[in-house]
């Protein structure tokens, strides 16, 4: 397989925009040879459609990332990219949709109902082949967005505003990091999983009503929507646990020993005290549950 030129890149960003979008500039931003074989990164901008990565090479199937979601720089995106393609070309006797959604999740809790419907469009990759599979598939992923809206958000988070409608992930998302995320110190955080959202949800209708895209495409839908699922519960289970915030107030090490504990009227933990491993400092934290 050679690598593609200016002309081929081209044509294929503008295919997969079904024609709603022209090519302004593309030009190889890095060219990578660590596994043997040339693969480039080009950058991709476009007049109506946003910037895009794609990725070519000698043995590697082109394919194309939207910059606006998580892909920051050609690196991350090669690393993204040779993942996925680990993945595809592994055997079915080895691929098991169950560890495959660990993997990306790092074996992080997630709600029942997001676990199993993650599974499903994970088994579902493997075995679909024509358009129709690929555009059902894209439903599910945005059904499984919806869903995660629903895990995330309480009418609460908006406040004055007015309710979001059942289906409207990126309100309920919103809410969800504001409520969940303020302040200066989360700041390059929420900029992170805000494009990411907005992405992943972009790119899951694209996918949805595409009449050209192709198992790679829809591979890298279902491998952002994992990551988002996992990002979300990651937001989540972080705002509940104090301990992975603590650190030593005397010489700044995260290392400790839980020493002892008081627990409120309802038998909840409200204090722990914390024995720092390296100076030995003893520190009373609060623990709060959001």
């Amino acid at each position: 397989m050679m690598s593609r030129t200016y002309e081929d890149v081209t044509r294929y960003v503008e295919d997969q925009s079904q024609g709603k979008c022209k090519v302004l500039s593309a030009k190889t931003e890095h060219t990578f040879d660590d596994l043997g074989h040339k693969v480039n990164v080009w950058n991709v901008k476009t007049d109506n459609d946003g910037d895009w990565w794609v990725v070519e090479g000698d043995q590697s199937p082109m394919n194309l990332y939207p910059q606006g979601a998580y892909y920051f720089s050609a690196d991350e995106v090669y690393s993204f990219h040779i993942g996925i393609m680990q993945r595809m070309f592994s055997t079915h006797d080895t691929y098991n949709p169950e560890d495959y959604v660990k993997a990306v999740t790092l074996d992080n809790d997630i709600a029942p109902t997001l676990f199993r419907k993650l599974k499903n469009i994970s088994a579902l990759i493997d075995t679909a082949i024509e358009i129709e599979d690929f555009q059902a598939i894209g439903v599910q992923c945005r059904e499984i967005l919806i869903e995660l809206g629903n895990s995330i958000y309480k009418p609460e988070m908006a406040g004055d505003e007015e309710q979001p409608q059942a289906s409207n992930f990126k309100k309920k998302a919103e809410l969800f990091i504001k409520s969940y995320m303020s302040g200066s110190e989360n700041s390059e955080y929420r900029s992170i999983i805000k494009k990411m959202t907005e992405g992943t949800w972009d790119y899951a209708c694209k996918i949805t009503h595409s009449q050209t895209a192709t198992f790679y495409e829809v591979s890298t839908c279902v491998s952002l929507i994992i990551s988002l699922v996992n990002m979300y519960e990651n937001v989540r289970q972080k705002s509940s646990d104090p301990i992975s915030q603590f650190q030593c107030p005397n010489c700044k090490s995260k290392k400790f020993n839980v020493t002892d504990s008081e627990h409120d009227e309802n038998g909840v933990i409200s204090k722990l005290f914390l024995q720092c491993e390296e100076c030995g400092e003893v520190t009373q934290i609060d623990f709060i549950e959001k």
